[in-house]
């Protein structure tokens, strides 16, 4: 592959305003997400495994200057015998590994803990977002986000603690170094000092090629994702190749990103080991006979760990930069779905008085939008034990309609009010749509399964007797549903389609009846049907709107002859759709 593309991207995420500030600023606000507790738990497992490190050398240590003077009865460990001594070491370094196996355990629960409450949030920053919100945002980007991008935020958090784990240990070392070597060691000190800081200011550019990683992300989720969506489609119209062709474009600019952080990462090894293996060189030269073997060998044991420390240091420091772009990827998204706070159109009800609405008789439900409409069409009147009807040429405005009236659309601009009982209740903006979307059941024309069991596909976590759902089944004309292997239980695999067009569409209306409320909206509902099939819908259609508001459009000439009031939408704003009202009281 020719990396000049990827190249150019990253010249163009090169030199920013202020980059080290905006940095500073990311890591700080990922710190705060995380919380005080989260760090704290998470800065003690790195200390404790820095003190574990560093103990696991002393006893190193204290083995190789011991072997070398012991004999049979001259113990390793003063005051010990030889085999005493080897004995309490084996057990120390067993006991170390035993704790740092927990230190990592936990420090892996920190981390997937911290990554399911980012996941949760921004599912949950979704599902409220108004559908104006939701435009601004693609399914590859959503995907990328809680696949890819969460994980790059918690291992930017993992990687900054370890930075500071690795300079605390770093420090350590080179205080040995001085401790040990005393004044001796000054000058091996002074230029490990200026080996870490040269490795330390040296730009790596990390940022540059994280951020080339989040749109990587972004490309390669859009891809499968549309592979996956789209599969019949792709085989019907043979462009198989097409989408490998794209995924082999994007997974090239993947391998060329890798290449170039390991060879950036070889390089810098290269440098350090030559670096540091020449200092310690010219200080041993420098010191001559000065030196014991004693303190030479402890001295440069000691000065190898802290440029091992070092080195970890830097690549700590490229990991959590290289990450941090994801984080930054994940608070533009959440920035875009935070809710409005306080709107003046938002208006609700008591919970009470929703527990009540969703089980109570509505005697009429009135729509308005302040917002204009492609069909014209800026309210709309329904009364109990009448079916509404709307239709139109396709592409008039009918789904949308719908959906506006259900509140899925421009709920920012629309307003509810519903009468029953005596009472009156009112609901407006996305906040009353929410409460709204409790009263209704909706079918919509392109009815969505789940890769989930055939029960959970219709129930979506209600509660239903099995009876009811076989019943409900078998007046369908789709009791062979029943028959297929593990019945209402058996999961659904959605790479190809189980089930054709017809049975998928009345999936989609039984999962909309077997909700029960008192408001139910269906687009389409004969649609992709067959002549029987389309009779059982009209059938109980006819049967549930004597029983409830119901609100349908349709181009079924014997659905529409049974509606109790047609309304005829058409795409010109300029005409209005003409109403027919035919209600019977």
């Amino acid at each position: 592959m020719n990396p000049a593309p990827v190249s150019s991207a990253l010249n163009e995420t090169g030199p920013q305003p202020l980059p080290r500030r905006r940095q500073v600023q990311l890591l700080k606000a990922l710190a705060l997400e995380a919380g005080w507790r989260h760090l704290a738990w998470l800065s003690g497992l790195s200390c404790l495994s820095s003190l574990l490190d560093i103990a696991g050398l002393g006893l190193a240590v204290t083995l190789l200057l011991g072997s070398g003077s012991s004999t049979d009865t001259a113990p390793l460990i003063s005051g010990l015998p030889v085999a005493a001594s080897l004995g309490l070491l084996v057990g120390l370094i067993l006991l170390r590994g035993l704790i740092q196996a927990q230190v990592d355990i936990n420090r892996e629960r920190l981390r997937s803990g911290f990554t399911d409450r980012l996941r949760q949030q921004l599912l949950h920053q979704v599902f409220e977002a108004s559908s104006a919100q939701l435009d601004q945002l693609g399914r590859g980007e959503l995907l990328a986000l809680l696949m890819a991008d969460i994980n790059r935020t918690a291992l930017s958090l993992d990687q900054a603690v370890r930075m500071g784990q690795s300079l605390l240990a770093m420090g350590i070392y080179l205080a040995s170094v001085v401790l040990v070597g005393q004044a001796t060691a000054w000058p091996l000190l002074l230029a490990l000092l200026a080996t870490t800081a040269a490795a330390l200011l040296q730009r790596s550019g990390s940022w540059g090629l994280g951020r080339i990683q989040s749109r990587l992300n972004t490309a390669l989720q859009r891809t499968v994702g549309d592979g996956l969506h789209g599969l019949k489609a792709l085989r019907a119209a043979t462009a198989e190749g097409w989408l490998l062709q794209r995924f082999a474009k994007e997974t090239a600019e993947g391998r060329w990103l890798l290449r170039e952080r390991v060879r950036r990462r070889a390089g810098y090894n290269a440098w350090r080991d030559t670096l540091v293996v020449a200092v310690a060189g010219v200080w041993m030269l420098l010191q001559g006979e000065t030196l014991t073997a004693e303190t030479l060998t402890t001295t440069l044991v000691l000065a190898y760990r802290a440029s091992a420390s070092l080195s970890t240091v830097v690549q700590a420091r490229r990991l959590c930069l290289g990450n941090l772009p994801g984080y930054e990827a994940l608070r533009q998204r959440r920035g875009q779905l935070v809710p409005r706070q306080g709107d003046a159109s938002d208006r609700t009800i008591a919970d009470a008085s929703l527990t009540t609405l969703s089980t109570a008789r509505w005697n009429e439900l009135h729509w308005s939008s302040g917002a204009d409409t492609s069909t014209g069409l800026t309210s709309l009147d329904m009364y109990a034990n009448g079916l509404v009807a709307i239709t139109g040429p396709s592409g008039s405005g009918k789904t949308t309609l719908i959906d506006r009236v259900c509140g899925l659309l421009n709920e920012e601009d629309s307003h509810w009010q519903l009468n029953g009982a005596g009472n009156t209740w009112r609901l407006s903006g996305l906040a009353g749509a929410r409460q709204m979307h409790q009263l209704i059941a909706y079918a919509p024309q392109n009815a969505v399964l789940f890769e989930a069991s055939l029960r959970e596909n219709l129930l979506l976590g209600a509660d239903h007797h099995q009876d009811a759902i076989e019943t409900w089944l078998q007046r369908l004309g789709l009791a062979h549903l029943l028959e297929r292997p593990g019945g209402l239980d058996a999961p659904l695999a959605l790479a190809q389609d189980p089930f054709s067009g017809g049975e998928i569409h009345r999936l989609g209306l039984l999962r909309a009846w077997l909700r029960d409320k008192p408001f139910e909206v269906l687009d389409e509902p004969t649609a992709f049907l067959d002549a029987k099939a389309a009779e059982h819908v009209r059938s109980v259609i006819r049967e549930r709107a004597q029983q409830r508001l119901m609100l349908i459009s349709s181009h079924d000439s014997e659905l529409l002859a049974q509606a109790d009031q047609v309304i005829t939408v058409t795409p010109t704003p300029a005409s209005p759709p003409a109403a027919a009202p035919a209600r019977t009281s």
